[in-house]
């Protein structure tokens, strides 16, 4: 395991790829996609690590240029950055440049992006984003629709999504967690939630549930054509803790398996003293 990239590399330069599962020299693929945000040096630990250890007293490994992993042949590599990451980097500059300039914030504005290659943008990085492959039915459904233009998105994947104007990055793979955070002795439903994908200036997590802590569904628009447009609501007043929703508390626990090895909590490099 080269610990440099947590268990990104563990396969090495020629492997599976994760998305067509087919064996061939292997690619990395930045997660988020580059050109979304400022790639810059990060330090990087486990989800675990950053969630039940002392994560100030932890090695954190550096990667030179974010979050990335070697999973995807160049093939599914360049045809996820070319058909879905325009729209997805479009949508993160664009409402980045938002925050960043407006004044008086206003409880919501709306968005105009493409729903459709946003939500393929996104399942097909958190899809990359697993150092193991496994038989996950999740994977599976969205390998089958992934590059097929008339594919309906399954009903039973829902993307949730709200404003996270932080500087970490966040990637989750593969836990259960309650789906009504409150009191742990009374939980009788769970959620397994696929990925969680948080980096500025949008969060996002992909889950099994109808409804999710009062977030707004990306995944209404699934009908949509990949060319189609609408504009999405953003509730910029509604801020949640730079941890949630994986944050263990009175409210919350998480439960995994081995791809929480290849989730991570990366923040930016900090400068020497």
């Amino acid at each position: 395991m080269d610990i440099h990239y947590i268990n990104q590399g563990k396969r090495g330069k020629v492997g599976l790829c994760n998305i067509c599962k087919q064996s061939a020299s292997l690619s990395w693929d930045h997660v988020p996609p580059k050109r979304g945000i400022d790639l810059k040096p990060v330090e990087q630990i486990t989800i675990v690590q950053r969630l039940t250890g002392h994560p100030e007293e932890q090695k954190r490994p550096i990667s030179q240029n974010g979050v990335k992993y070697r999973t995807l042949c160049e093939q599914c590599n360049t045809r996820l950055g070319r058909r879905y990451d325009p729209v997805l980097n479009s949508f993160a500059l664009g409402v980045g440049r938002i925050l960043k300039s407006i004044v008086e914030v206003p409880p919501m504005i709306h968005y105009k992006t493409q729903p459709a290659k946003l939500i393929r943008a996104i399942l097909g990085h958190l899809v990359a984003a697993k150092g193991v492959i496994d038989h996950n039915v999740v994977d599976q459904k969205i390998r089958e629709f992934l590059f097929d233009d008339q594919a309906q998105i399954p009903e039973e994947i829902k993307i949730f999504y709200w404003i996270y104007p932080y500087e970490e990055i966040v990637v989750v793979r593969d836990v259960i967690m309650p789906a009504v955070r409150g009191n742990l002795s009374e939980f009788s439903e769970l959620g397994t939630f696929s990925g969680i994908l948080k980096y500025f200036p949008v969060a996002y997590v992909v889950c099994n549930l109808e409804q999710y802590e009062g977030l707004d569904e990306l995944t209404t628009y699934r009908d949509l054509k990949l060319e189609e447009t609408a504009e999405i609501p953003l509730r910029l007043t509604d801020i949640k803790h730079s941890e949630w929703p994986e944050m263990i508390d009175e409210g919350n626990f998480m439960a995994g398996g081995l791809n929480l090895n290849s989730s991570v909590h990366a923040r930016p490099k900090k400068p020497k003293a």
